[in-house]
């Protein structure tokens, strides 16, 4: 998938960390900062999130 440019979908689990999602995701920082806006406590986050969105 990840080789014909394919990206994961959101509500699966994947084996990708946020690093490896900002490079295929070309608004991945605005929604890390809306995350980070709407929810700074991170009471909706998991460890799922953290890896995926970073901590």
């Amino acid at each position: 998938m990840l080789e014909y440019g394919g990206r994961p979908h959101w509500g699966k689990l994947h084996g990708l960390d946020a690093e490896q999602l900002r490079a295929r995701y070309p608004r991945y920082d605005d929604f890390v900062a809306l995350r980070d806006k709407l929810d700074p406590e991170r009471v909706f986050g998991n460890r799922h999130l953290e890896r995926i969105l970073g901590a």
